[in-house]
């Protein structure tokens, strides 16, 4: 787009300063655009604190919604050319400079929304439309909406986990941060980086896989997750090292047969289960943790001088995670297995999983285990693949954050029997190393350190928690601000 959908300003009978579309019609009223703007403020039902306004126009709304409301808006045009037009103006520019604007073109639009709202923060959105500008628009209408659409979809499903396991992400931090400070660890020193490194997720192609494992085992370092660690141990195959994700309680069955292992390190996100660290730990294996991305995680690894290594894990896969060590633990050769992102053969996971063991116990003439297996398949709507191969919208996306973090790091693959074959085009100069925390920090002082900062201070660490508060329906009349106290005041006063 060359040209402004604006062709000049013009006053209207109250006086404001209104832009006229080159089809000569405006966006507000000829008459009096203040007050069209409060009949649409009026009619609103809720004190939404997010808006997005489609069709900027004088700019006389979104003024009066900041007027009115605690607020941030993403204001939106066609192009950065009807925006620059606007800022000609002088009581447009002024109405556009607001800190809490964020103007969006039709191109930038989903990732604006995607980089800004915040429902924990922010609550519901509410969408304003300029019925003149989306008329005068239209053949544009459905892209905007569609991406619209598709940046609250990326967002509704990430609040949706966040809601889900924001206060146990909260405990398991805290308490790995206690098992940290109480007991000293044994923290391995390297990696043979000579070897092979062979990423194991736990999809149902593992169980093709074991003669491979077995036949080449001396040549491979073996990265198992932790539902794929118990299923090597029935095969008798030891992993080098076991990368943990889960928050869930029910993680700690990956490790019920841990004792039967000698030379293995584990690697624990830390606000996976704490219960399976903390057991570990104590039995003295070689064990150290990770952080993944969750903000209280981020700030207390800034407390103690960023001792802990990150790892990227996606949309939450712990295959991602597992993989991200060995790119940066600098293994020349990665191949990934049982990353299937799929169910089949009415199998969700490997065989010897920790599934198995419980559906197993729980079957009975009414109800098998392999039924028990199929209600966890269509929880969710499947998608046929081929060949009885069968994914999900969630799958999809796990696969879709693998693909993308591997074009991220510039590493291409070859997708082949169920194996992904990497090829990293940079060899890094250093290894990953893993540091122990000072064991003279104590739990106490991390929790001192997070009272002496101002709440705003700690304001993102606190979302992840408020995602899980928003969610109760005896919450559902507080307002942010309570949301905050009631994060804070539960984290620094956890014991």
């Amino acid at each position: 787009m060359t040209e402004s959908i604006y062709s000049e300003f013009i006053q209207a009978k109250d006086g404001s300063s209104i832009p006229l579309l080159k089809s000569g019609r405006t966006l507000e009223s000829k008459y009096n655009p203040q007050r069209d703007a409060d009949i649409i403020i009026n009619s609103l039902e809720e004190n939404y604190s997010f808006f997005i306004v489609v069709g900027i126009g004088s700019g006389i709304l979104i003024k009066r919604l900041l007027e009115t409301f605690s607020c941030k808006i993403i204001g939106v045009e066609l192009s950065n050319i009807d925006i620059n037009f606007l800022k000609s103006n002088q009581a447009t520019k002024e109405i556009l400079e607001n800190p809490d604007l964020i103007l969006a073109n039709k191109d930038n639009l989903k990732q604006i929304i995607i980089d800004n709202y915040i429902p924990a923060k922010y609550g519901n959105i509410k969408i304003l439309e300029q019925k003149n500008w989306l008329s005068e628009n239209i053949a544009y209408k459905d892209e905007l909406y569609t991406n619209i659409q598709k940046a609250i979809n990326i967002i509704a499903a990430d609040f949706s986990v966040q809601s889900h396991f924001g206060k146990i992400w909260t405990c398991n931090i805290l308490n790995n941060i206690k098992t940290l400070t109480n007991h000293s660890q044994k923290i391995p020193n390297s990696f043979d980086i000579s070897k092979k490194a062979l990423v194991i997720g736990a999809g149902p192609s593992l169980d093709e896989k074991i003669n491979y494992i077995k036949e080449n085992r001396n040549d491979l370092f073996i990265i198992s997750t932790d539902t794929a660690f118990n299923s090597l141990l029935k095969y008798k195959i030891d992993s080098d090292l076991v990368v943990s994700l889960d928050a869930q309680n029910i993680s700690y069955n990956h490790f019920i047969n841990s004792k039967s292992v000698t030379n293995t390190s584990f690697a624990f996100d830390l606000c996976g289960n704490s219960s399976a660290a903390k057991h570990l730990i104590e039995k003295g294996f070689n064990s150290f943790f990770f952080i993944s991305g969750h903000p209280l995680s981020s700030l207390f690894n800034y407390f103690v001088n960023n001792k802990l290594i990150t790892l990227e894990s996606g949309a939450g896969t712990v295959t991602l995670a597992a993989l991200d060590f060995a790119i940066k633990a600098n293994f020349k050769k990665i191949e990934i297995i049982a990353a299937d992102f799929s169910y089949s053969n009415g199998k969700a996971y490997t065989k010897g999983s920790y599934l198995d063991n419980i559906y197993n116990k729980d079957s009975d003439k009414l109800k098998s285990s392999e039924k028990l297996f199929d209600s966890l398949l269509f929880r969710t709507e499947l998608k046929e693949i081929k060949n009885k191969k069968y994914t999900t919208q969630i799958l999809e996306a796990y696969k879709f954050s693998l693909i993308d973090f591997l074009n991220k790091k510039n590493i291409s693959y070859k997708y082949e029997n169920d194996i992904y074959y990497l090829k990293k085009e940079k060899i890094e100069k250093e290894t990953i190393k893993i540091n122990p925390i000072n064991q003279n920090i104590q739990y106490i002082d991390f929790l001192t350190f997070l009272k002496s900062l101002k709440i705003e201070e700690i304001e993102t660490a606190l979302l992840p928690y408020i995602s899980w508060l928003r969610n109760k329906q005896k919450n559902k009349n507080l307002n942010y601000q309570e949301f905050l106290q009631l994060a804070h005041s539960f984290i620094v006063s956890y014991n």
